[in-house]
């Protein structure tokens, strides 16, 4: 009788505009929430979230680039619906520079390599800890004969696939290899130290964020990040945002986001979804808008 009682209050409350379920699931399931900015500070280019790509990954059943799904009250019935929102499909913008030059000491990590290179801030740790005998000799032989290795593709191979590519968002250089990663490593060490130019030529493919895709969503809809990979978790989450009947949509985020982190989408004009978003805000839950707005403003400062 007590359970059927506090149902009814609940229900009410809920009537009244007050989410009882959302909250109780908010203070109980804390590893619901999701951290963007903690990334490993390492030398792997798969390290750097694929911000671009947003709008690209979707999962079973596949729908096309932009289609987001959702849910809302609609006649007294809670349906799934579907939304196209071009910006998603018009996120990420491709720049490719053929023939372009830059100093080897540039290059601040790499694509490939037979070592971890999550395991090591920087390049020079890397060749110091796995290839110290490359860099014994720090002399003009000692760099010739590391730039010489015929893995280094981005020299010994013109038309190589190996590349150079930039993250305007996030600002460093690297190098898309295909094999030699500790010799070139250990030829930026050996000719930073001797004061020595090496250049490098290839083709460079510059990735950005479209601004105006960035201000267009945050306009409509405050977006918050949550980490659905307990499945009790997320069935929770669905069900007490149909017992509030507040209007949500979902997006996964791209990689290395997509296993178990979604981007929620709360439109701005209805008024439960805003009181979604007041309390995922107070919970402490990550603002994606927020967060893509500050890549936006980064990459601005790396033109």
């Amino acid at each position: 009788m007590h359970a059927i009682l506090l149902s009814l209050v609940d229900a009410i409350r809920e009537d009244l505009g007050h989410p009882v379920r959302l909250l109780r699931l908010l203070a109980e399931a804390t590893k619901m929430r999701a951290a963007l900015d903690v990334q490993p500070m390492c030398i792997a280019l798969s390290s750097v979230p694929k911000w671009h790509e947003l709008g690209a990954y979707i999962e079973f059943p596949h729908r096309k680039r932009g289609e987001l799904l959702g849910w809302r009250e609609s006649g007294g019935r809670w349906e799934s619906f579907l939304l196209e929102r071009p910006e998603f499909a018009q996120m990420g913008h491709l720049e490719t520079t053929e023939g372009w030059s830059v100093d080897l000491t540039a290059i601040d990590g790499f694509g490939a390599s037979k070592s971890d290179l999550y395991a090591f801030a920087s390049t020079d740790e890397m060749v110091e800890a796995k290839s110290r005998e490359m860099i014994r000799e720090i002399t003009l032989e000692g760099l010739a004969k590391n730039l010489a290795h015929s893995e280094i593709r981005i020299i010994h191979e013109p038309g190589t696939f190996d590349h150079f590519v930039r993250y305007l968002w996030d600002g460093r250089l690297w190098l898309r290899n295909g094999g030699g990663s500790h010799h070139t490593a250990a030829a930026k060490y050996i000719a930073a130290r001797l004061g020595r130019s090496v250049k490098l030529t290839g083709a460079l493919r510059t990735y950005s964020l479209n601004e105006l895709s960035v201000a267009a969503l945050r306009r409509d809809f405050e977006m918050f990040v949550i980490n659905d990979s307990d499945p009790f978790a997320a069935d929770a989450f669905f069900q007490s945002m149909q017992s509030f009947r507040a209007t949500w949509l979902w997006h996964t985020l791209p990689r290395p986001y997509e296993e178990g982190f979604k981007a929620i989408l709360l439109p701005r004009n209805e008024g439960r979804s805003m009181r979604v978003a007041t309390e995922l805000r107070k919970a402490g839950f990550d603002d994606l808008g927020v967060h893509l707005a500050s890549l936006v403003w980064k990459q601005a400062q790396c033109r």
